[in-house]
């Protein structure tokens, strides 16, 4: 997600993040405040899960808009447990699928150096994870229906959390109020952590 300009007083931290939607095998990306949707067919993930008991085979598809899908599928043909698409304008997503959609844990990356890690639920960052923009900012914490939407803690490029501290309650991408979290903040690089090594798979 990408932070938008902020006040001085770090009293309003607006949040946007590009949208990422894939449809029928189509991709469209467009900038949207705070929002990142996948839509699609496919399921993701490591071993014997719950994500990947319905895979039946390993392999690999190229889209008519030059997007890529390796890893694996259930019998309907839906990207379904661990996988890596590719998209042709470089965005890349690493980790699990069900039903053809982003769904448990994994590794998003946008052409411009934006990175999110984390959980995902049927296509959104929804869960804990951390989201990086371009220039080095960061949120750690919780992520609802592709927004940053629950408790969390922002780090500014410089390694500050601001003055006062942005830490707390963040609403539709928005800092709402002070409160400490030290908990949420270690479970999203928690979850960060185990979406990275996920996406060390053979794809």
């Amino acid at each position: 997600m990408a932070m938008d300009d902020y006040d001085d007083d770090m009293s309003s931290v607006g949040v946007g993040v590009t949208t990422a939607r894939i449809e029928n095998h189509h991709y469209q990306q467009q900038q949207q405040h705070g929002q990142y949707h996948q839509q699609g067919q496919g399921h993701h993930q490591q071993g014997q899960s719950q994500y990947s008991a319905g895979a039946v085979k390993v392999g690999g598809w190229r889209y008519e808009d030059a997007s890529r899908y390796i890893g694996e599928w259930n019998q309907l043909g839906q990207k379904h447990g661990i996988g890596h698409l590719q998209f042709a304008d470089g965005t890349r997503f690493d980790g699990q699928f069900q039903e053809g959609l982003s769904q448990g844990l994994g590794c998003l990356w946008f052409p411009d150096g934006a990175k999110y890690e984390g959980e995902f639920h049927q296509g959104w960052f929804h869960g804990h994870g951390i989201f990086w923009r371009a220039d080095g900012m960061k949120y750690e914490g919780e992520f609802r229906g592709g927004k940053i939407w629950g408790l969390g803690l922002l780090t500014f490029p410089d390694g500050f959390h601001g003055f006062p501290r942005n830490e707390g309650f963040f609403q539709d991408c928005r800092f709402m109020r002070k409160r400490r979290c030290p908990e949420i903040v270690q479970r999203a690089q928690k979850c960060a952590l185990m979406a990275r090594s996920q996406c060390e798979h053979p794809y």
